[in-house]
């Protein structure tokens, strides 16, 4: 028996957008908008500027929730297909580590 063990990661994003009289407090804004518990901060991006000094700011997080996953099989591909056919939407395989 060949048993394939992973970690799956939601593809779960969020985005915020924050303003500000200057691109740090923009920025700031944006990043606040996210919960940085359940979400790991990405990249934060200047999206607007005014003459005046005035910035928009957009932040993208990805979700931090994972979970382990299994299978096993008599070999080797029917172990990897049965590890990877169940997975849902909205999550992805991480890496997976074989033994057998």
């Amino acid at each position: 028996m060949t048993t394939v063990r992973g970690i799956l990661r939601s593809t779960e994003t969020a985005e915020s957008e924050g303003e500000g009289p200057d691109l740090s407090s923009a920025g700031t804004a944006a990043i606040a908008g996210i919960d940085l518990e359940q979400f790991e901060l990405l990249q934060a991006n200047t999206v607007g500027s005014k003459a005046t000094g005035e910035s928009t700011e957009k932040a993208v997080a990805r979700s931090r929730a994972q979970q382990p996953h299994e299978a096993t099989g008599k070999n080797y591909d029917d172990a990897i297909r049965a590890y990877l056919e169940p997975i849902p939407n909205g999550w992805r395989s991480l890496y997976v580590t074989v033994e057998g």
